[in-house]
């Protein structure tokens, strides 16, 4: 778990990491370079949960996200599906990444969410609903194994 109290924000505990696959983690399909060493870095204090609509219908190939657990929604309401599962998790306890319209939901039930503006751009409904927004997914994790950047981010 990683702790941090955020003055003027609040306690944070952080038991889940949930991340959008495509347009977050990965590019046309592909995760991105330094993503999986990133990703197994975190998985040493949190649990990480890799959701995906699977737009490019090929997550059942992709052997680099092998060790992380694989969520596929369906294509239709896949809003609503990523929501549901950080509700199952606890939302006080999971940060959520994304970068779509898809994403939002989910990110506006995670006690923290954080928008990831990359390569595909990103959906104008993730802006209202992230506490940060990053240039890259890489940036979103190391903020998250770096908490004191939480603090300088977000405090009041």
């Amino acid at each position: 778990m990683i702790s941090v109290s955020i003055p003027g924000w609040g306690d944070l505990d952080i038991e889940y990491l949930v991340t959008d696959y495509n347009g977050t983690c990965a590019f046309d399909g592909k995760l991105k370079d330094g993503v999986k060493e990133m990703l197994e870095k975190v998985s040493r204090y949190t649990k990480v949960f890799i959701i995906t609509a699977d737009t490019y219908d090929n997550i059942d190939n992709e052997t680099d996200i092998l060790g992380f657990k694989v969520l596929k929604v369906k294509k239709e309401n896949s809003g609503a599906e990523k929501a549901k599962i950080v509700r199952e998790l606890g939302p006080e306890k999971v940060v959520a990444i994304g970068n779509g319209a898809n994403d939002a939901l989910m990110l506006r039930e995670a006690a923290l969410g954080i928008c990831v503006f990359g390569e595909e751009g990103c959906a104008n409904a993730l802006l209202k609903e992230a506490d940060i927004f990053v240039t890259d997914i890489l940036y979103a994790i190391s903020i998250i194994l770096h908490p004191e950047r939480l603090i300088a981010t977000l405090r009041d």
